[in-house]
């Protein structure tokens, strides 16, 4: 809610470009819509003058007015959940901290990895390109200790359950695990890449090829300032 004669400041900081639009004349023409502002109050955003109802995401429309943050980037305004999706810093699936646009990755599935952090669950030796490994339950493990996994194991929640001659979860493989008597022999299973699940080879990939480098970070006012006292 807006209140008569009294200034109000909200500094928030954001990853964000120089803002186009509008030009302003005289301070009271509106960037949004290029109108001239005749209300009360008015938004004071990146340098520029918004009627409150025309400061919104210009993806999802949101109206602005009423949020505490505010993002603008490439001459555009967005609310939070819009700018991250579209522009965030993709972060570490392990250590959840940020990577930079430059920095090599080590990715599996959907997810990337510092090369530091990209090691076995369960011994962390650290896994390099061309090595193999598994993956359960978001974990990553070697390939001699993603094999100790116990398959049969149901009681604990796996990403995918397999029946018949499907493959065991989180190994990559079209042949179903044998059961023998006696001193357990190691096998060797065919890479299928079709398999939603299971052993790939690592891959290890620049994070500047799905990353803009030009990242810069600025901050920002969003004012309501009183234009009755400039009568």
């Amino acid at each position: 809610m807006l209140k008569e004669r009294e200034s109000i400041e909200r500094t928030i900081s954001s990853p964000c470009s120089s803002l186009g639009g509008a030009s302003t004349i005289d301070g009271t023409t509106c960037a949004g819509c290029g109108g001239r502002i005749q209300d009360r109050y008015y938004l004071l955003a990146v340098d520029r003058q918004w009627h409150a109802s025309c400061l919104k995401c210009c993806e999802c429309k949101l109206p602005l007015d009423t949020e505490l943050t505010c993002f603008a980037r490439d001459g555009n305004i967005y609310c939070k959940e819009d700018y991250y999706r579209m522009f965030a810093v993709p972060r570490c699936g392990r250590c959840q901290a940020g990577i930079s646009a430059n920095e090599l990755v080590m990715r599996a599935r959907d997810s990337v990895y510092h090369l530091h952090c990209f090691s076995c669950t369960s011994c962390g030796i650290p896994l390099s390109k061309g090595d193999h490994f598994g993956m359960r339950d978001g974990l990553i493990y070697c390939r001699p200790h993603y094999e100790l996994l116990d398959y049969c194991d149901t009681s604990d929640p796996v990403e995918m359950m397999f029946r018949g001659s499907e493959s065991p979860p989180g190994y990559y493989g079209n042949t179903p695990p044998q059961h023998h008597k006696g001193r357990p022999r190691k096998r060797k299973l065919p890479v299928d890449d079709r398999s939603p699940c299971g052993e790939l080879p690592v891959t290890m990939r620049m994070a500047a090829a799905t990353l803009e480098a030009d990242w810069s970070v600025t901050s920002f006012n969003i004012k309501e300032k009183n234009l009755s006292s400039k009568s």
